[in-house]
This record gives structure tokens, C-alpha cells and sequence, in this order.
């Protein structure tokens, strides 16, 4: 999936971020850092990430909603591997 900047600035919205192009160069910056990179190298990253995100859970809740948001604009196969990432971030 190919992330546009309005996709990314609409991510940055519902996260609460103010979205610029700044944030979009940000963002896009970190999807091609782990552009290409296989799922066992993904998950482990996430997992890394779990901790840090779960220490607030207001922005834990509107990050979690932003990721849910993006299923509407995957393929089926995208959306599978996008809920197995969500029940890892969603489990303790």
C-alpha cells in the first residue's frame, strides 16, 4: 500500500497531530525505513514499540483508532496482516 500525503495528513488528524508537510515527510520517512523488511522483523519492532505506546492510554485509544482506520483502505490480504498487528498491540 502506497501512502499518499493527504492519507498520511488525515492519519496525523486523528491522532491529533497537526497535519503539515513536515509530519508527512516524517511519515513517510518511517514507512520506507521499514519498507521491506519481513514480518518477523516487523512484529519484533512492534513489540518493541508495545510498551512505550501502552505507558498513556488516551493517545494509546487514538492511535489504535488511526490504525484501525487504515483497514478500509487495504486489500484482504493487507487487512489479515493488519489484525494479527492489532491483536498484538491489543494483548497483554
Amino acid at each position: 500500500m502506497d501512502l499518499n500525503n493527504k492519507m498520511l495528513n488525515d492519519l496525523a488528524n486523528q491522532l491529533g497531530i497537526q497535519g503539515n508537510d513536515s509530519n508527512s515527510k516524517k511519515a513517510a520517512g518511517m514507512a520506507e525505513k521499514y519498507k521491506g523488511k519481513s514480518d518477523d522483523e516487523l512484529i519484533g519492532e512492534i513489540l518493541n514499540l508495545k510498551k512505550a505506546m501502552k505507558s498513556d492510554k488516551a493517545q494509546f485509544e487514538k492511535q489504535m483508532m488511526a490504525v484501525k482506520a487504515l483497514r478500509g483502505m487495504m486489500n484482504q490480504q493487507q487487512r489479515a496482516r493488519l489484525d494479527k498487528i492489532i491483536r498484538l498491540l491489543e494483548n497483554d
